[in-house]
This record gives structure tokens, C-alpha cells and sequence, in this order.
């Protein structure tokens, strides 16, 4: 199977809202024209990587030095690339989309083809809309990491070995699995090449496959679908895997119906076979199953945002590591306390209560501070007077362990079943944040904030 794969389409070039702006530059007679433009889509449908877009132009025009001069003014220039103009009204031609894109790069190039000029766009990420019909509900293709966690339900049997009963595959434990409103399965899809004379070499391409959804979804409803679940295997497997080429079908456009995307999704090859969930559930399948779907919508974005975060720690220094996951407990207790949790909200007391009001409490606790001025030295005292003031609140507030075990006990999670010190690892967030390096190893606290972050957030999908 070939890695790169090129399509030929035909696109237009609309600059008329810039005209003026490119007055400035380059003569009228000189831009070029709205019309049709030969160009060539390629990219490689192994592996995640930028896509190029090669338009072809009459060399009489300015093609690559309107584009570069709109780019350095800041304009997008993707958006001057249009749906061609159609000549039959029966055409449908394929629509390239450029709502989630980003221009990596712009260059002219020499090789010319038909005598006409290229100019090529680097770009991370495109949908195509195409006419031809799609007979299933959405195929992603998923990168490199998730490839030791499929061969776990795949067995190979021996290739070659004269039995009658010879099998390629000899067991494949992969299942459909409903996951919301859709059912899935996870698979490898094998390719071969036998242009050689005695070998024949057979690669493999893994794919997350919807096997069966609502006639209602829109293709759009899908690829976010698709998406979740490539964070749940992110979550699961403990470390980032995500699709990089999906075909899905349209259903709300009677003449397209399928949408192919490529995304570029670059990450570290993670090759651990180790992960938090591996004792909790027997399969990821499993793991999908105890999904609360509903709950999990709920809570996505949450989810989404701290994934990333928790699967970087793995490529950092333990310092750093101790702060981010620190401060993804600090993330889960705040929007805890905005998200009610199953119609419970999470009340932290913040100060303590006072016998007396507001004014007659912060009165009280400035007196008994400058009754401390008696010990304090003559060259601090006035410094200490003046910022007296300052620690009132902070006398009042109950401090962060409440917070953090208000968190567990709404959570319904046994503060005892972690490892933790609070009170150390607040001074020890505490000090890395003022720039002092801890004198103990954190290594042992980041193995429990990230126990107790994964009990946090499966609270947060899981019944």
C-alpha cells in the first residue's frame, strides 16, 4: 500500500475583497483572475503528516506573490480558495474545507506541469466534501500508539505452514461496543503488496470503525464522536492516541455524502505498556462499557482539558510534574464547586464562622496582630505594621487540606486511600512556586496525585 496518496481537483481563486489591498503591490492586469485552477491535494494516508495543496497558473500572473503578499498582512489566504465554478449544473465537484485548518507554509516551486506555474500550501488539517457515495457510518484511522494495545486481542496464525486450516488471523477478540447512541469496534485492516517475485509484504493500518449509529447524526455529530473516543483511549491507555484520516457520511446534503479528513496529529511515540487502568478494567471495551454517557457529555470539556495534561507529565521533569498534576486537582475542585455532580453541588467552607460580623471581625484580628509588633524586630516592625492589614483573610480561611478533602468527600472518595500528606504537598507546591526546589523527592507524590486524579475524573464519567 502506498504511503502518499494525491488526488486531482479543481478549485477557484476569489480575491475581489482584497483588490485593494493588493493594489499596493501588484498591478491590476497582473492578478489573477477568478477562474478555475488545476491543483493536486497530497498526503500520506499512513501516518500522520501536513498536507500540500499544488495550484497550477498561467505564468503571465502573480499567483505566489499575491498569496505571500495577502500572508504578511495577515489575511488568510485559504479563504480565497473556492468551490470551483461549475459548468453543468449537474456537477458536484469535491469541496475543500478549510474552516479547521492552519497554513504551515507557502512556497513557489519549479516543477512546472503543462506549462503552467505551482504554487504549494502546506496545511495541517482539511476536510473534503465529496459527492460519491459512502456505504458505512465512519472509519478513523488511528495512530502509532495504539498499535500494542490492539495486537492484546489479535492473535496471527503461522503464514505458510501447508495446513489446510491456515489462517491469517487465528483469534481477533476486538468487539462492537455501544458507546452513546452509536456502536464501534477497533480493528486492524491488512494490505499487501506482492510486486516483488518472491516475497510478499503485508502492512497494517489500525482504525477505530462506527459500526452502526442514527440516521439523525450529521457527519459533524460523528467526527466529535470519534473524537471522544479518542480521548477515552487516550485516558485509558495513558497516553495520546488520536485519528489522522476518517472518511464519514453526510446524510443533511443530498449531493455530497461523504466528508474525508486529514488531521495532522503529531505526538511521542509511546511504546509503555503500562497504565493506571490496566488491573481496574480487563479491556478498554470493558472500560467504554462502564461509561455513564450522559455523565461523560457532561463533563467533557473538563476531560478534554486535562487529558493532554496528565499524559504530559510523562515527558517532563518530576518538578514539573508535580505542578501540573497539582494543579489539575486544583482545576477538578473548581469546577466541582460551578458543576453540580449528579445534582450535588460541592460547598468548600472558606472561612471560618466568627461569632461577631464582618467589620467587628476584621477589626478584632487586626488588634490581635499588632499585638505581635512586641516581638518583632525594630527594623522589621513598621514593615510589619503596615501589612498587617494584608493577613486578616488569610486568618480567616480555613485553608486548602478542607478544600482538597471537601473535594474527596463530595467525590465520595476515602481521603485515606491515598498516600498523601496534604499538608506537605501544599508546602511543597507552595515553595516550587516561589522558586525554591523541594529538598524531599516528589516522585512519590506524583504517583498518588495521579491515582487520585484518575478516581477523580472516572467520578466524572463512570456511575
Amino acid at each position: 500500500m502506498k504511503d502518499y496518496f494525491r488526488t486531482d481537483i479543481e478549485i477557484k481563486l476569489d480575491f475581489d475583497e482584497h483588490k485593494k489591498i493588493l493594489k499596493e503591490r501588484i498591478q491590476e492586469e497582473l492578478l489573477v483572475p477568478i477562474s478555475n485552477y488545476k491543483s493536486k491535494l497530497i498526503y500520506n494516508q499512513r501516518k500522520p503528516e501536513y498536507s500540500k495543496l499544488t495550484i497550477y497558473y498561467h505564468p503571465g500572473y502573480y499567483l505566489f506573490e499575491i498569496l505571500e503578499f495577502l500572508s504578511e498582512k495577515g489575511i488568510c489566504i485559504l479563504e480565497t480558495v473556492k468551490e470551483k465554478t461549475k459548468e453543468q449544473k449537474w456537477e458536484f465537484p469535491d469541496i475543500l474545507d478549510f474552516s479547521e485548518s492552519k497554513l504551515i507554509n507557502l512556497q513557489a516551486s519549479n516543477s512546472w506541469e503543462h506549462n503552467e506555474k505551482p504554487v504549494i500550501l502546506t496545511i495541517d488539517s482539511l476536510s473534503i466534501l465529496q459527492s460519491g457515495k459512502f456505504v458505512e457510518f465512519g472509519n478513523f484511522k488511528i495512530t502509532e500508539n495504539i498499535f500494542q494495545h490492539l495486537d492484546d486481542y489479535i492473535q496471527y496464525g503461522q503464514l505458510a505452514n501447508y495446513k489446510n486450516d491456515d489462517k491469517f488471523i487465528e483469534t481477533d477478540n476486538n468487539r462492537e461496543t455501544n458507546f452513546g447512541v452509536v456502536r464501534f469496534k477497533l480493528s486492524f485492516k491488512h494490505s499487501y503488496d506482492n510486486s516483488t517475485k518472491f516475497n510478499i509484504d503485508i502492512s497494517r493500518d489500525s482504525f477505530l470503525i462506527i459500526t452502526n449509529c442514527p440516521k439523525t447524526l450529521t457527519d459533524l455529530e460523528i467526527i466529535e464522536i470519534g473524537n471522544s473516543l479518542c480521548l477515552l483511549m487516550s485516558f485509558y491507555w495513558q497516553k495520546t492516541i488520536d485519528f489522522f484520516n476518517a472518511r464519514v457520511r453526510i446524510n443533511n446534503n443530498e449531493n455530497y455524502h461523504t466528508r474525508e479528513i486529514l488531521k495532522y496529529s503529531n505526538h511521542l511515540i509511546d511504546e509503555s505498556d503500562q497504565y493506571i487502568l490496566k488491573k481496574q478494567f480487563g479491556s478498554f471495551y470493558d472500560f467504554i462499557d462502564s461509561i455513564n454517557y450522559p455523565l461523560f457529555s457532561e463533563n467533557s470539556e473538563l476531560i478534554k482539558e486535562l487529558v493532554p495534561r496528565i499524559i504530559r507529565t510523562k515527558n517532563v521533569d518530576k518538578v514539573s510534574a508535580f505542578m501540573i498534576l497539582y494543579n489539575i486537582i486544583e482545576k477538578t475542585r473548581n469546577y466541582c464547586i460551578s458543576v453540580p455532580l449528579k445534582g450535588k453541588e460541592l460547598s468548600i467552607k472558606e472561612e471560618f464562622n466568627f461569632t461577631k460580623g464582618k467589620k467587628s471581625t476584621d477589626k478584632f484580628i487586626k488588634l490581635k496582630i499588632k499585638e505581635i509588633e512586641e516581638i518583632v524586630d525594630d527594623s522589621d516592625r513598621e514593615d510589619f505594621l503596615n501589612k498587617a492589614s494584608d493577613k486578616v483573610s488569610f486568618i480567616k480561611k480555613t485553608g486548602l487540606i478542607d478544600q482538597f478533602e471537601s473535594l474527596l468527600s463530595h467525590l465520595e472518595l476515602n481521603v485515606l486511600d491515598y498516600n498523601i500528606n496534604f499538608t506537605n504537598l501544599i508546602q511543597i507546591r507552595n515553595s516550587i512556586y516561589h522558586g525554591k526546589l523541594p529538598k524531599e523527592d516528589v516522585t512519590p507524590y506524583n504517583e498518588q496525585m495521579t491515582i487520585l486524579i484518575y478516581d477523580m475524573l472516572l467520578k466524572l464519567m463512570i456511575e
